[in-house]
């Protein structure tokens, strides 16, 4: 081998390897990044909820996500009584909240909350 042919080869494997020490630290950045989706997702589904919020109760129950065209993973609920939710482009929006989007089932329940101002969810 000429000294110009064991330049470039070492210099190819220093590069290679520098992208090996590279990209470790890199996957698990990109990895943590999207633990969480923008829509309020975990890596492999939604996060359940259970909580007193503003004096009702509000749920979100994992559910099947195979139940058909309304069924997003997900039900949510307050005082027991479902609240219908859906994914939009950039979120999720509710039947209280139409026009808003909220990033996760749980915000956008408890939006649905407040616009309730007490009243019973019909």
């Amino acid at each position: 081998m000429s000294d110009l042919t064991r330049r470039r080869v070492l210099g190819r494997t220093a590069a290679a390897a520098a992208a090996i020490v590279l990209a470790g630290p890199a996957a698990q950045a990109f990895a943590a990044e999207n633990e969480h989706d923008h829509h309020g997702h975990e890596a492999g589904g939604h996060r359940p909820f259970d909580e007193i919020y503003e004096g009702r109760r509000i749920e979100g129950r994992l559910t099947s996500g195979s139940g058909g065209h309304h069924d997003f993973g997900i039900a949510v609920f307050v005082d027991g009584r479902p609240l219908h939710i859906m994914p939009r482009g950039n979120g999720w929006i509710s039947v209280m909240n139409h026009y808003e989007v909220f990033a996760s089932p749980h915000e956008v329940t408890r939006a649905a909350v407040r616009a309730l101002r007490g009243a019973r969810l019909v």
